[in-house]
């Protein structure tokens, strides 16, 4: 399909080729008919993309902070990754779009319906967009796709109205005569308001009062305008939708708003707000969030988790379809709001209108071919110019988040014995910049554009943690070795269902991301601590926080940090100990009211059938300033420590002795190498699938301990597991 996309190495805005987005549950699949520039967040938004790299850097100063963490941490690698992630390859344009349903996973709108979509990076300027149902609304009988391409911007102004509490009857005044501002003016006048209009270009004031303001002034003239409007009283409400850096709307808004008036940001301004005018008045100040209540949520927009309307009337979704009613009952007219119309193969020129301040415009529509077939082309081909060994393995990858792009995707794309063929991710725009960037010869949106190619024969999952299990048995039955990220599993019965997929196919290897084992580091000390049985072992993680909206904390998605990090320790803790786990305690310091599944804090306790144990730290609650990982064993006289990977200690009687690395080095390539060598030749894997799954149950006796809050058998979980108990393996 075509999509409009912006380089962010040049800015310039660009209509490419990418992959379609296959059908997929819990997602409606939509051939676009007409989608809307937005003047306000699109300019913005490529305003961005054609700064320099120094400015894009200057506008985010935490960037500077996570850059010298990574030089630290990696090095220049690090460092190079880091920036061509974040301001190389393409960025999705558009959030606003209407168009007909080719699939719905959950089978509410029937295929051919009309319906609005919204949403940054799901409603973009695409001939198909695949959109979360909450973020979809059907259009009513005798509304235009090009009408219910406005609706975002519609609901974003519905939000803003509804946030100044007018009433019928009420004199409104709304700053900057936008889009936003347009269809405010037509909004409030529907609602019986009387509008007064404010924005300093001519032409704007003239579209202003064709959309219902009953007066539409300058910003001089605004404080008599609404004055003259109100009998003298004043704004009851004024609704800012400038943008600007300025605080000059919010001040203008003091003077225009009546004693004890509201006034709503909605706009982009700057926000120095003037006590004086604000106090004496006792003016109310308000922000509205974008399109209603579930902008932001991730349960609301990605899980499909609607509010109750006996608690929330109008939500994301119930704004869209309020506003498509008022258009189709006409209390008001968004396609009159279009002064250019233009096809989707000129949409470099839609752009440069939408630069040009000088132009008399509002509303900008692109417009896709008029078409019934559904999305068939899931892959697009590459050229590529590597030099390969004659034996080289064929590799798939599923998922380019930022650990893949900045980690596994840039060692696998220097090596000679690896042949990238395919690239998948839900999001095409996101497959083709992997693709490029990388060298693979295709970027998909289908699994079985993977699973069914016959020159892949290793596939390296890094999705999100509630995918791994289930991809990593399909590729295991469709004959492919694979690698998956941390954790294997977030449940007994997912880890079940890997090991039965196993056992199918003893020939196939098995790796999961546990690379700290087969780091220079862990090597050095292992040798040095020799055999010795009953070793003390304890591992210390500053991890530092996870925002609280992040899914990483979602049981369901990615089983928080005790599952979907924790792991990666207890089987740090299993290879050094060299023994089968018998039980596990954690506690936390998480009250026991909480879903202790999201703590960021616990201390679990693995203790060993050799008489070892363990134990594993982990906190959010540390200062940055602090090495983020630093374990030490002590076993027979003799002990060792290594500190974040970069430099190990080993000490014998009054003997020590020091590696220091100078970079850190977490094992990643070693593992890489090990695992793509047994493939090739068919020898032992790096880590054998009792490991894995060994590594796995102490994990989930963690987390089942912290829940019950008693000590966990790790044999009862084998038992479940149907694996041989600790006395049949021997």
């Amino acid at each position: 399909m075509r999509q409009v996309l912006q380089d962010l190495k040049t800015g310039a805005v660009v209509l490419m080729e990418t992959p379609d987005p296959a059908p997929a549950a819990g997602r409606v699949l939509v051939r676009v008919q007409a989608s809307l520039l937005s003047a306000g967040t699109e300019s913005a938004q490529i305003a961005r993309g054609r700064q320099s790299l120094l400015a894009k850097i200057r506008e985010k100063p935490q960037l500077i902070q996570r850059g010298l963490a990574e030089l630290r941490e990696r090095g220049l690698t690090g460092i190079r990754g880091q920036l061509a992630a974040r301001f190389e390859g393409f960025a999705e344009l558009g959030y606003s779009c209407a168009g007909t349903v080719v699939h719905c996973g959950d089978g509410r709108l029937p295929a051919g319906s009309l319906v609005a979509c919204a949403g940054a990076g799901a409603a973009n300027h695409a001939e198909f967009v695949s959109v979360p149902p909450l973020l979809t609304a059907a259009v009513p009988e005798g509304v235009s796709a090009e009408a219910a391409a406005y609706t975002t911007v519609g609901a974003i102004a519905l939000q803003g109205a509804r946030q100044s509490a007018a009433q019928l009857g009420e004199t409104v005044a709304v700053i900057g005569l936008g889009l936003v501002g347009l269809i405010t003016a037509q909004l409030l006048r529907a609602a019986g308001c009387r509008v007064v209009g404010i924005d300093p270009a001519p032409a704007a004031r003239r579209r202003g009062q064709e959309c219902g303001c009953d007066l539409a002034a300058s910003p001089e003239t605004a404080v008599e305008a609404a004055l003259e409007l109100s009998l003298g009283y004043g704004a009851d409400a004024v609704i800012i939708c400038a943008a600007t850096p300025a605080s000059a709307p919010v001040e203008l808004a003091g003077k225009l708003a009546r004693s004890r008036g509201r006034v709503v940001m909605v706009g982009a301004t700057g926000m120095t707000i003037p006590r004086e005018e604000y106090y004496l008045k006792e003016l109310s100040f308000t922000l509205s969030r974008s399109y209603g209540p579930g902008r932001y949520d991730r349960a609301y927009e990605d899980e499909g988790q609607d509010y109750p309307i006996d608690y929330v009337r109008f939500t994301e979704q119930r704004n869209m379809r309020a506003f498509l009613e008022l258009a189709q009952k006409g209390a008001i007219h968004p396609a009159s709001l279009t002064t250019h119309r233009f096809p989707v193969e000129q949409a470099a020129a839609a752009y440069q209108l939408l630069g040009a301040r000088e132009v008399d415009r509002a509303g900008i529509i692109l417009q896709y071919p008029a078409s019934s077939a559904a999305p068939a082309k899931f892959s697009l081909s590459f050229r590529t110019a590597r030099s390969l060994r004659p034996d080289a393995a064929g590799v798939g990858f599923l998922g380019a988040g930022a650990y893949a792009s900045g980690m596994l995707l840039p060692l696998l794309k220097e090596r000679a014995d690896v042949a990238l063929r395919a690239v998948l991710t839900r999001n095409g725009a996101r497959a083709l910049q992997a693709a490029r960037r990388f060298g693979f010869a295709t970027a998909c949106t289908r699994l079985e554009e993977v699973l069914e190619n016959p020159a892949i024969s290793a596939v390296f999952i890094a999705t999100r943690h509630d995918s791994h299990a289930e991809l990593a048995c399909r590729a295991l039955r469709a004959g492919k070795h694979v690698w998956v990220e941390k954790p294997l599993a977030l449940s007994l019965d997912e880890l079940r269902e890997v090991a039965r997929a196993l056992r199918e196919h003893p020939e196939l290897r098995l790796v999961v991301g546990f690379n700290r084992p087969f780091s220079p580091d862990a090597a050095w000390l292992a040798a040095r601590l020799g055999n010795a049985k009953h070793r003390l072992m304890h591992y210390r993680i500053n991890a530092g926080a996870v925002p609280a909206s992040s899914w990483v904390h979602d049981p369901a998605q990615g089983g928080g940090r005790l599952l979907g990090e924790g792991c990666h320790f207890f089987d740090f803790l299993r290879h050094f100990a060299g023994a089968r786990a018998v039980r596990v305690s954690t506690e936390t310091t998480s009250s026991r009211r909480e879903d202790l599944r999201r703590t960021e804090n616990f201390a679990a306790t693995v203790a060993f059938d050799d008489g070892s144990a363990g134990q594993v730290l982990y906190t959010a609650q540390g200062a940055p300033a602090m090495a983020k990982e630093s374990f030490e064993c002590f076993t027979g006289g003799v002990c060792g420590a290594i500190h974040d990977f970069k430099a190990a200690r080993f000490f014998q009687g009054a003997r020590q002795e020091r590696r220091n690395a100078g970079r850190q080095d977490k094992g990643q390539a070693n593992l890489l190498t090990a695992f793509l060598a047994s493939v090739r030749e068919g020898g032992p894997p790096p880590m054998t699938p009792d490991d894995l799954i060994e590594s796995s149950l102490i994990t989930l006796a963690a987390q089942g301990s912290l829940i019950e809050g008693r000590a966990i058998e790790v044999e009862a979980l084998r038992r479940q597991l149907a694996l041989p108990a600790a006395e049949d393996a021997n």
